[in-house]
């Protein structure tokens, strides 16, 4: 089914997803002690930036109040914060969402029930028995912490009511942004976060002369990257497909450096996981900002993919590039998700959950020379547009670029009705191309984005799954090395 097209203006549009990160978390000192928005969209709707700045933000916790740090420079680790992973699952969100100070829930949890943000931190000390990093989980980055990231909101576009798309983990809200539906799952299905969705994706709606690619860092299981493994519908798509490419960020850069990437980009970066620890962590040090990692290699690889989309003059004067993250991770935000989401299908969630609420905020940031620098921008929201940005806006904004109508596309209700974000694009290109410093040791933070020591070869669930599992670096790597021995390293 047809429809008028969106962002003519845009020939090539770039999605970059990371990981675990609320918009507070890691912007909501954005705009504090600075020039406000210079361009707010839509016009109307508010003058300031709705960070942290100008509100009292805190938790309580047994009569101790823990306020929204400014900065992280009082950690021990100041871009590792918070240096233990929060909860993320879909009842520790809802602790979070909906609970006092002494955790206490309103029973029952009618639709509409406001949510006063007041359970991250005792929903923090369910699992961290530490005074020492309790305030942690309420830690916000200053932006000069995040030259990158802070970069490019303030000298494109933030949008400060973005959502994830269900108030839980990574699987389902990712299926969601790729999927428009999470098949009723409201949590990971296995703790290696190893599952397939068996449903039409994205990639599966648009025309077979559209080009597209998917460039990863990391094999996950079965030869393939997380994205095309979790949504295996993408093969289908990618054989009918006149160019459909899966390859790694080495052919990326190739790519964008010659100007000859295909329409639609997606990135999946290295990702991070892991034990987190006073001091360190047990883990894997990815570039895609998960706690309780550290964020300079994401800062990094941001700016190397900017600069990369940069390089090439031509090609960058007609090019969308989106960075987004997948959920809050349990980290701090202020504001209310909201009721009024509309369920996807007729999938319902455990214990009855209609997938009526939106989940935590999440950073989003649009970068193209068709926006004016310091543009916020929001969903129109009246009457006859009722719902805010969340992650199906994705789909439904590049169905309509490509001039598909959403609610014909067979990607679920919410897709059909999901705002997209043109009016973010002016009519005008800019001729100036801002770019970032991000200091060489930011990239090398964590070890930077490398395999964990002794797992080349070994596929990441193994690699989780053995840092689940517990115990020394020592005993891990011992774990490895008899996984190795005995499937021949993968």
């Amino acid at each position: 089914m047809a429809a008028t097209r969106i962002m003519e203006q845009i020939s090539h549009v770039v999605l970059l997803m990371l990981e675990n990160r609320s918009l507070d978390n890691l912007l909501g000192w954005l705009y504090d002690g600075v020039p406000p928005p210079q361009r707010i969209v839509p016009a109307g709707s508010g003058a300031a930036f709705d960070g942290v700045a100008g509100h009292d933000c805190f938790n309580e916790f047994e009569g101790r109040k823990l306020p929204v740090t400014r900065g992280t420079e009082q950690a021990a680790q100041p871009l590792r914060v918070p240096r233990l992973d929060p909860n993320e699952p879909f009842d520790h969100v809802t602790v979070q969402l909906f609970a006092d100070a002494k955790g206490k829930m309103p029973k029952p949890l009618p639709p509409g029930t406001p949510a006063p943000m007041k359970g991250f931190a005792y929903d923090f000390d369910s699992v961290y028995e530490s005074w020492a990093e309790l305030g942690e989980v309420m830690g916000a980055y200053r932006r000069e912490q995040l030259p990158a990231l802070g970069g490019l909101a303030r000298a494109y576009a933030v949008s400060d009511r973005w959502f994830s798309s269900v108030p839980t983990q990574t699987n389902p809200n990712r299926a969601f942004s790729l999927c428009g539906t999470s098949l009723g799952r409201v949590k990971n299905l296995h703790e290696t976060a190893v599952e397939q969705f068996q449903t039409k994706t994205l990639w599966n709606a648009l025309p077979p002369d559209f080009s597209w690619g998917i460039y990863y860092k990391d094999l996950w299981t079965d030869g393939k990257c997380f994205t095309e493994y979790t949504f295996p519908q993408i093969d289908v798509a990618r054989k009918a497909a006149r160019f459909g490419e899966i390859d790694t960020m080495d052919m990326f850069f190739t790519r964008a450096k010659g100007g000859m990437l295909p329409a639609f980009t997606y990135i999946e970066p290295a990702w991070g996981y892991g034990k987190g620890l006073p001091d360190t962590f047990i883990g894997k040090q990815g570039d895609d900002y998960h706690p309780p990692t550290w964020v300079g290699p994401g800062e990094a690889f941001v700016n190397a993919v900017y600069d990369a989309l940069t390089s090439n003059a031509i090609a960058w004067s007609k090019t969308l590039f989106i960075v987004t993250f997948d959920e809050h991770g349990g980290t701090y935000d202020h504001v209310d998700p909201g009721w009024g989401a509309v369920k996807p299908d007729q999938h319902s969630g455990p214990n009855g959950f209609q997938f009526d609420r939106y989940g935590v905020r999440v950073p989003t940031v649009m970068a193209s020379p068709y926006i004016p620098a310091g543009t916020v921008f929001r969903a129109e929201t009246d009457s006859k547009h009722p719902y805010p940005y969340d992650h199906t806006s994705l789909i439904a904004s590049i169905l309509k670029w490509r001039g598909i109508d959403p609610a014909g596309a067979g990607l679920g209700k919410r897709v059909a009705v999901a705002p997209t974000f043109e009016s973010v694009l002016s009519d005008t290109a800019r001729s100036d191309v801002p770019h970032f410093k991000v200091t060489p040791d930011y990239a090398e933070q964590g070890g930077g984005a490398t395999d964990f020591a002794n797992a080349e070869g070994v596929p990441i669930p193994i690699v989780k799954q053995a840092v689940d599992d517990g115990g020394s670096v020592e005993d891990i790597e011992a774990r490895l090395r008899a996984w190795k021995a005995e499937h021949g390293g993968g």
